[in-house]
């Protein structure tokens, strides 16, 4: 059977889910001793459960037969559950605290893997070709968003760029900020452009690793700067909205908020270093259990900058931390025979995100509100998403041309950034989130459901027309040249090894963004 239908599960396949399936069972049998009536039919947890476990099993079972990344089937399976499911899983208290704090836990995840994973031998040769594509692009398209959602949505500048609101006192979802100097609260968004400006290299770094080993794309390395440049951007983008936010939300006048913020990334930097020094020295190197303890520390020690940052108003310290912590234990860890983008602990982050994935994109799927977009704003939705997507296709086009690329491997490049999906996916509940308790205008609500409707069409529009674009045009635009295979393009040359493992094939995790 297996011959004729090469996509069936094998024999080790089967036996690989039903061990999970038992796992499973035995976890909800034991939670049931615990949580009681949350883990039932109807319960909280049950529901939310069922809803990833449904993204998860339909999004690779059509990943086996078809192209199609997991992620837009996985926020698709979100999408149509709220569309016909006559109950709204995350009205419950309960469920919405625990989406609320697993949204805190995806940055941690997705911003220690992304520095384990990146070629730093390649990024230290070409720091001008791989920041400047990540970074000049983000800014285009932020501010280009920004812009767009003004002139087609009439979106308040203030959500545009910063939602600035002058009003008395009043109970807040997030935070309260005093304006001692005219007795006005104010309370901040952070702005659609920065959300929706993030790339995800994780939906097109596959294609480009099998076009690399078809010799399409080898002499400029394109599968290199796309996976790095790529895992920067969103790393920058997360750091920006977590600077940002602690600027915002901040009882202050606005100089010092803006010195806070830039202070932020110092202190950031001090924190992430010593935390990933510390890493590299507990435990010992030869340590038989080393990778699960320092995947531990890394993770507690991200967690615990996250809660504490946002508690004592200097949010922004956190996503910095977390990627120079990464970074630097991934660094000295590679000076002792640990291949910096193929590490222990990068395995494990990368099963951990198997995990979390479908979490992240199931339930972010089910915020989108159809029943409140009209045919007439989803068109400008889509209007002000791929306005502000050209400006940022021409940027990256423009900087990869300055950067001594071909035109057509320019226009490739450019063609790569089209995706988006984590950063947006992670941030998809921040305009609810940071509404009014009380005295919010209904037009405020309804620009935070368009802000959220917004991100789920862009995931789901770019994800597959990226993916698409990546594959038809890439034997149009790129040269045949020597093939290079997979673990050429993860081996770091000059680092010795002692253990001789053979390098894995390269996945979306090799070089996860953010």
């Amino acid at each position: 059977m297996q011959r004729w239908c090469p996509n069936l599960p094998t024999t080790s396949d089967l036996k690989q889910y039903v061990a999970v399936i038992i796992c499973c069972l035995c976890l909800w049998a034991t939670s049931w001793f615990v949580l009681g009536y949350l883990v039932v039919p109807g319960g909280c947890v049950f529901n939310i459960t069922a809803l990833v476990t449904l993204g998860y099993v339909v999004s690779h079972t059509v990943e086996r037969y078809t192209t199609l990344n997991p992620v837009i089937t996985q926020t698709l399976v979100g999408v149509l559950c709220k569309m016909f499911i006559p109950i709204n899983i995350l009205e419950d208290k309960k469920a919405d605290l625990i989406d609320y704090h697993l949204r805190r836990v995806y940055p941690v995840i997705i911003l220690t893997k992304g520095p384990l994973t990146w070629n730093w031998d390649y990024i230290r040769h070409n720091p001008v070709k791989v920041f400047s594509l990540a970074t000049l692009p983000w800014i285009v398209e932020c501010l280009s968003t920004a812009f767009f959602s003004f002139i087609y949505l009439d979106f308040p500048w203030y959500w545009g760029f910063l939602h600035w609101r002058p009003m008395k006192r009043r109970c807040l979802n997030i935070a309260v900020y005093d304006a001692q100097y005219n007795g006005y609260n104010v309370m901040l968004c952070i702005h659609l452009g920065a959300i929706l400006s993030s790339v995800s290299p994780a939906i097109v770094v596959p294609i480009v690793i099998a076009l690399n080993t078809k010799g399409l794309g080898t002499k400029s390395k394109l599968a290199l700067l796309v996976g790095n440049a790529g895992g920067l951007d969103t790393a920058f983008s997360e750091g920006m909205f977590g600077v940002i936010n602690s600027a915002i939300f901040y009882e202050s006048t606005p100089v010092y908020r803006i010195i806070k913020a830039f202070t932020a990334i110092f202190f950031g930097v001090v924190l992430g270093v010593a935390w990933g020094v510390l890493a590299d020295i507990l435990p010992d190197h030869d340590d038989a259990h080393a990778p699960a303890i320092r995947s531990l520390h890394l993770f507690a020690g991200g967690i615990l900058f996250t809660y504490a940052g946002g508690y004592f108003g200097w949010g922004g310290i956190s996503g910095v931390a977390i990627m120079v912590c990464a970074g630097a234990a991934a660094t000295r860890w590679a000076r002792r025979d640990w291949a910096l983008n193929n590490n222990p602990v990068s395995e494990i982050y990368t099963t951990l995100w198997v995990i979390f994935e479908s979490m992240l994109f199931t339930l972010s799927g089910y915020f989108i509100e159809i029943s409140d977009v009209s045919a007439a704003e989803f068109g400008l939705m889509i209007a002000c998403i791929f306005s502000a997507l050209v400006f940022r296709l021409l940027a990256a086009f423009l900087v990869a041309l300055a950067n001594a690329l071909p035109v057509k491997e320019s226009i490739f490049v450019a063609i790569t950034w089209i995706p988006k999906a984590i950063v947006e996916a992670c941030l998809v509940r921040v305009a609810s989130d940071s509404l009014w308790k009380n005295g919010t205008t209904d037009k405020d609500r309804k620009i935070a459901t368009q802000h959220s409707n917004m991100i789920i069409i862009a995931i789901i529009m770019t994800s597959t027309i990226g993916s698409i674009l990546t594959r038809i045009m890439a034997p149009i635009l790129l040269s045949p040249y020597p093939r290079i295979s997979p673990e050429a393009i993860s081996t770091i040359p000059n680092i010795p090894s002692k253990d001789k493992r053979p390098s894995p094939c390269l996945d979306a995790f090799q070089y996860i963004d953010t």
